[in-house]
């Protein structure tokens, strides 16, 4: 142990004499010092992880619980992996069991290392966390200087799976008076040249202004996967009787673009009512309105069209946008008319609900984009199904607050729970942490190669230069 120690004080004292003479000679700057001593803190790494592991080795094999059971087999072989530091390259001992007549790496068993496992759990993790914000490529670059390819890094996020809606803690009971639901979908470009919708439901109960166009949202949670829109929504239902006081709730908002699969939400969630995303009307509204000041004889409807929504007047409503439609001299622009004024009638009830006493506004666009559309839909690539959902998932896990890479060393740890195959001695333990418990803290500061210099060489170097 006394050597990797000695060795690391080399390379740390080697490693700053050099780069202070690049700098004072010209010959380098800050970048060069970064680049070398993040290759030296990488080299320092995978040192230093080679001596714990040939420690461990060791102590297996000294172990008499280990002789009484296992009979070595083969006493070195080698076994690489690729770490946050770069290769780890160690050697262990196979095992046979005396009894049940088996073979077992009784090292990698205790380091929790799997079969054919090429990449290192905890680099697994940052290469997952990461994922969820660049390309699978990029996420592999910043996470460790080993090439590792996008197909890799695919199979790390199916290893991890799709992640529960449901997974995360929801602690006590919230009492409220209102509870908000908005929902929208994206649309992911799939492999196949198609195009499927990745839907996202999210709850709120309250609003904070944080500046002029910036609104919080208040304990929100968010919801997504591929799945049928009855399983979301039942998922949605579950959180909500999990995380409020449902009888202290006077009001359930379900805002949307007026999508069936939104709207089935009012069949699941008891009491709650439809608000249609104020987003959308407008958008249908301009398609009967935006033309009409440069036809031949202009006529203007739109705020006395938006009145009559606000009041909740529908057979007004109705009746200014027959007007508009036979104005329109067009055919195919009647037609468009004609569609907008079905979406307005259709979703009649959740208008009302907009205009109501609440004046509600819902900002499901901006969610989408944030949430989904940037990972899933605003670069030129093409998703797998599996793919977009396990990626959504990720998202929102992340979104509400989740870590990935500690979701991963969870669902990691449970695969690995059963009891060792190796239960040390305590008292052998002991031994051990006696032995590292009386190294002396202070032997980097007496070795030979530190103080034998003195620093001789820096003040000859600021001696020869024009400081």
């Amino acid at each position: 142990m006394n050597n990797i120690i000695q060795l690391i004080a080399g390379k740390v004292k080697g490693e700053i004499e050099e780069n202070i003479i690049r700098v004072l000679e010209g010959e380098g700057n800050l970048d060069d010092i970064v680049d070398s001593v993040g290759e030296m803190v990488n080299d320092i790494g995978i040192k230093t992880i080679q001596a714990i592991i040939s420690e461990l080795n060791s102590i297996i094999k000294k172990s008499p619980e280990r002789s009484g059971k296992y009979h070595v087999h083969k006493g070195k072989v080698e076994r690489t992996l690729i770490t946050k530091f770069g290769e780890l390259e160690f050697e262990r001992a196979y095992y046979k069991n005396i009894n049940e007549n088996n073979y077992v790496y009784i090292l990698d068993e205790l380091l929790g290392i799997e079969k054919y496992e090429r990449v290192e759990g905890n680099l697994k993790g940052d290469i997952l966390d990461k994922s969820t914000d660049v390309s699978y490529k990029k996420a592999a670059e910043l996470s460790t200087p080993v090439d590792i390819s996008r197909e890799t890094v695919k199979k790390i996020i199916r290893e991890n799976g799709a992640i529960g809606n449901l997974e995360l803690d929801i602690g006590k009971k919230r009492k409220v008076n209102t509870i908000y639901i908005e929902a929208d979908e994206d649309h992911v470009p799939l492999q196949n040249g198609k195009n499927k919708e990745m839907k996202l439901i999210y709850v709120y109960d309250n609003k904070t202004k944080i500046n002029k166009g910036r609104t919080k949202l208040e304990n929100v949670r968010y919801f997504t996967g591929e799945m049928n829109p009855e399983d979301l929504w039942t998922e949605v239902a579950t959180y909500l009787d999990e995380a409020y006081d449902l009888d202290l709730v006077e009001d359930i908002f379900i805002a949307g673009d007026g999508a069936n699969w939104i709207k089935s939400g009012l069949e699941i969630i008891n009491g709650s009512k439809y608000v249609l995303d104020h987003y959308h009307l407008s958008k249908y509204v301009k398609i009967i309105t935006a033309h009409l000041d440069s036809l031949e004889n202009p006529i203007y409807i739109d705020e006395p069209l938006w009145n009559y929504m606000k009041a909740g007047n529908k057979k007004c409503t109705m009746e200014i946008i027959n007007f508009a439609i036979e104005e329109t001299p067009i055919k195919s622009k009647r037609e468009s008319m004609k569609r907008a004024k079905r979406y307005i009638s259709n979703n009649w009830e959740g208008i009302k609900n907009l205009f109501g006493e609440k004046k509600y506004r819902c900002s499901a666009e901006g969610h989408i984009s944030h949430i989904l559309s940037s990972r899933l839909s605003s670069r030129p690539m093409g998703w797998s199904v599996i793919g977009a959902d396990e990626m959504a998932r990720m998202r929102v896990y992340k979104a509400n607050g989740g870590s990935i890479k500690e979701y991963y060393r969870n669902t990691r740890s449970e695969r690995k729970r059963e009891k060792r195959i190796l239960e040390l001695d305590e008292k052998m333990i002991n031994n051990v942490k006696r032995t590292y418990n009386n190294m002396d803290p202070d032997i980097m500061i007496d070795m030979p190669y530190i103080s034998r210099t003195d620093g001789r060489w820096l003040k000859g170097m600021l001696k020869a230069s024009y400081f």
